[in-house]
């Protein structure tokens, strides 16, 4: 039963391919139930990990790791179907590199992980549920980028909750050392 929710994570790295190869080939219905079916297996696999007790190293970093090669291959693929504009992806593409290295920079310098909070999970949730209904129903070019847009910009309010938290930590961890 514990390897239930890492199972359910190797699942939905398995559903990359098959989700691209549906975009790709413009099936979109099916590209877009694929998809769906990868993001709410994500809420299922954190919940039975939680209930099951069975948090693992491994699912620490696959779970991510597939959600968001799942999140890239959307975004990839609905820009090299001239679908979505270049500087939107690049943005987007920007903020996980800043958060990735911002994270790990933490974790190395100061030996402090970066938990997820509710925004940044509110704001992943709304961007899987724009590249969902963007494929899911075909919407245009000009439609797609305008809800990315707006996906985008809650990604980058969540990166600097996340940096003013972290800078908030930082300082009183500095704190502390000082009264120690």
């Amino acid at each position: 039963m514990k390897h239930i929710p890492n199972i359910i994570t190797l699942t939905r790295l398995c559903l990359i391919p098959v989700f691209c190869y549906f975009l790709w080939n413009e099936n979109d219905f099916a590209a877009g139930l694929v998809f769906i079916v990868a993001a709410l297996s994500d809420v299922v696999d954190g919940y039975l990990a939680r209930k099951l007790n069975a948090i693992s190293n491994f699912g620490k970093l696959a779970d991510p790791f597939a959600d968001k090669l799942m999140q890239i291959s959307a975004i990839v693929l609905l820009f090299l179907l001239g679908r979505l504009k270049a500087w939107i992806m690049i943005m987007l593409f920007i903020k996980d590199f800043i958060l990735v290295i911002g994270g790990l920079l933490y974790k190395l310098i100061y030996n402090f992980t970066v938990s997820s909070k509710w925004f940044g999970k509110l704001s992943a949730l709304i961007l899987n549920v724009i590249i969902a209904v963007c494929i899911l129903f075909s919407l245009s070019m000009n439609i797609t980028n305008m809800l990315m847009m707006i996906a985008m910009a809650l990604q980058i309010t969540s990166l600097i909750g996340y940096a003013v938290l972290s800078l908030k930590e930082l300082k009183k961890m500095k704190n502390q050392k000082k009264e120690a």
